[in-house]
């Protein structure tokens, strides 16, 4: 469809002789036509009356596969297509796993988690937000690379540390039995507790804090392996939630292999870039943004620091060092080393090693973090751009979110630790549990069938009910509008397309479109024809929930044509076919739909 609304548009550009945005040519209800242009802008423009401008416009439109044009109400030209022709072109062409392929490279950092406490569903919905615009880039066209960026130099990871030394005696023997990722957490959380009542051992703290950036002895050991511990069971929890990794890029590295040095070197001779000479920032290389202060927000300084006088780095300068690299602004690399294989087969690679990968060099990278975090985005942003890369600046995006909160509106806080039994794993945990009694109670399936279903069931549970919000809307999560087998909700669309799977094994004719005699089934037949547009418009916006709602509402149009028409028992063979071709179709492009949304489908429920 997005085809022939490009032809709409180049025809109405040469015929108004004025620019026409894509925005301008709407879909209206399919009883007004199946593209709508409201001339009233043009004629404004022209000063000409709007109807007499559309009727005019009318008799010089020609384009083949419209059948009629109208005018209605105060000047809008409706576009009637050859809805037959138009039908069995959309139901003859075959749902591709993706667009053709373009020569660009798109960099998706997501989850990002702090390594000391499993994912709870806040850091959960970076994750599935991230993996869902990756997988809409892959099918948009572009070679996509999935990074995670992993904090293991800061107090947090210290404390830990620390904790792991002092106070492992607070962990029972069954909590220590768990996932490392949740003892972990609790460790950390106990370890918050002790300090809050014993201050003095902050001092010991910061002298953890220093011999990790050391290197080289037995706490910064003891940190990277309680790092890897927390790191393996964060990634457990994603990949049961179909999330997979390219480059796990440890913050450490950053300096190690010499990226925020040349970085910082190839920026210090730059005008905007200068060493302060008197103050409390005296000796701190610093950048200035005085320039993007309307963009960025009031700045308390007409300048970030990059580095603080005695030549340590602060995050600014690991940020901007990073995404240089991740643009391919620096000649050096990481070295690297597979991590693991993952359950999809590929491998995930992280930094520190002795190998170069073909990692980083990208056209475009997206971070995907929550919105509290805009500020520091916009530096990098802004800062790229005072810094000379324009180009990088424009292409760099901030895919940012709201918070996932606690029934009653309470904040997860990995310090008090009220995320147990509430952090992913265990709200997956339910999920699968109240999917189960429901399929129980639905169907007679083996012990074994039960399992497998509900544990999709789960994940589309979770997934989808992330996905259906909009980036920047606050979620309260719940398990009852997540599992509603009925509503906007994964199992919903799975029963949907199981439904439909039901009708074609059911089915002895051969699925060929000829005809239709049911408004809904061209309404469905249009649905169809939307997908290609839906997902290339969720990738730009970095908004999965246009798709979301694209698929919701391609199963209730899906769901009242199963009631109105019946398709094995339809009046004619010809009607048989063509609805079991339409009922093809439909599967198609919601299998391919929630493959986007990271959800595997079911042949049966």
């Amino acid at each position: 469809m997005g085809d022939i609304k490009q032809q709409i548009i180049e025809e109405l550009r040469e015929t108004v002789e004025l620019e026409v945005d894509e925005n301008d040519v709407e879909v209206p209800d399919a009883e007004h036509g199946d593209f709508a242009y409201p001339v009233m802008k043009a004629a404004g423009k022209k000063g000409k009356n709007p109807r007499d401008l559309a009727e005019r416009l009318k008799e010089q439109i020609e384009l083949d596969f419209v059948e009629k044009i109208e005018v209605a109400g105060p000047g809008y030209l409706n576009f009637f297509l050859n809805r037959e022709s138009h039908a069995s072109k959309v139901l003859n062409s075959s749902i591709k796993d993706g667009v053709e392929r373009k020569d660009e490279k798109v960099i998706v950092e997501h989850t990002s988690p702090n390594p000391n406490k499993p994912l709870h569903m806040g850091t959960m919905r970076a994750a599935v937000l991230g993996d869902t615009i990756a997988r809409l880039g892959d099918y948009s066209g572009y070679e996509i690379e999935v990074q995670n960026f992993m904090n293991d130099l800061g107090r947090q990871i210290a404390k830990i540390t620390y904790g792991y030394e002092n106070l492992m005696e607070r962990i029972s023997d069954d909590d220590k039995d768990k996932k490392d990722d949740f003892w972990i957490g609790l460790l950390y959380s106990e370890t918050g507790n002790f300090i809050d009542q014993n201050p003095d051992e902050e001092e010991e703290v910061d002298r953890i804090i220093q011999k990790m950036e050391e290197a080289g002895n037995k706490y910064a050991d003891l940190k990277d392996s309680l790092v890897e511990k927390s790191l393996k069971g964060q990634l457990q929890t994603a990949y049961r939630t179909n999330i997979f990794y390219d480059f796990l890029i440890f913050e450490r590295n950053i300096v190690e292999y010499g990226l925020l040095e040349e970085a910082m070197d190839k920026i210090k001779e730059l005008d905007s870039v200068y060493t302060v000479e008197e103050g409390e920032d005296e000796g701190c290389l610093v950048m200035d943004i005085s320039d993007y202060e309307e963009e960025i927000g009031e700045l308390q300084k007409p300048y970030k620091i990059l580095k603080r006088s005695d030549g340590t780095a602060v995050y600014t300068g690991k940020d901007i060092a990073l995404t240089m690299w991740k643009f391919g602004l620096l000649d050096s690399q990481f070295k690297c080393e597979q991590f693991e294989e993952q359950p999809n087969g590929n491998p995930v690679w992280k930094t520190g090693g002795d190998q170069i990968k073909d990692f980083g060099d990208a056209d475009q990278v997206i971070n995907v973090i929550a919105s509290r975090q805009s500020y520091p985005m916009k530096v990098i942003k802004y800062g790229l751009k005072a810094l000379g890369f324009e180009e990088e600046s424009e292409n760099f995006h901030h895919a940012g979110f709201k918070y996932v909160y606690l029934p009653g509106k309470v904040a997860y806080s990995g310090r008090e630790g009220n995320w147990v039994g509430k952090h992913g794993d265990a709200v997956l945990n339910r999920c699968q549990e109240l999917a189960l009694d429901e399929i129980q109670d639905r169907y007679e399936f083996t012990e074994q069938k039960e399992k497998e279903i509900s544990k999709k069931v789960a994940v589309a549970a979770v997934r989808y009910f992330i996905l259906k919000f909009s980036n920047q809307k606050e979620i309260e999560f719940s398990f009852e509008k997540a599992l509603d087998w009925e509503g906007d909700s994964g199992p919903y669309l799975l029963y949907s397309n199981a439904r439909a799977h039901g009708i074609i094994d059911e089915s002895r004719e051969k699925p060929v479109f000829n005809t239709y005699t049911e408004d809904v089934e061209y309404e469905l037949i249009r649905k169809i024809s939307e997908f290609e547009e839906v997902v290339e418009s969720s990738f730009e916006s970095q908004e999965p929930v246009e798709l979301t709602h694209y698929l919701k509402n391609l199963a209730e149009t899906f769901n009242t044509f199963y009631h109105r028409c019946p398709v094995n028992s339809a009046e004619t063979t010809e009607l048989k076919q063509s609805r079991l071709k339409v009922t093809e179709s439909f599967t198609e492009v919601m299998e391919q739909g929630l493959k986007l949304l990271g959800i595997e489908t079911l042949k049966e429920m």
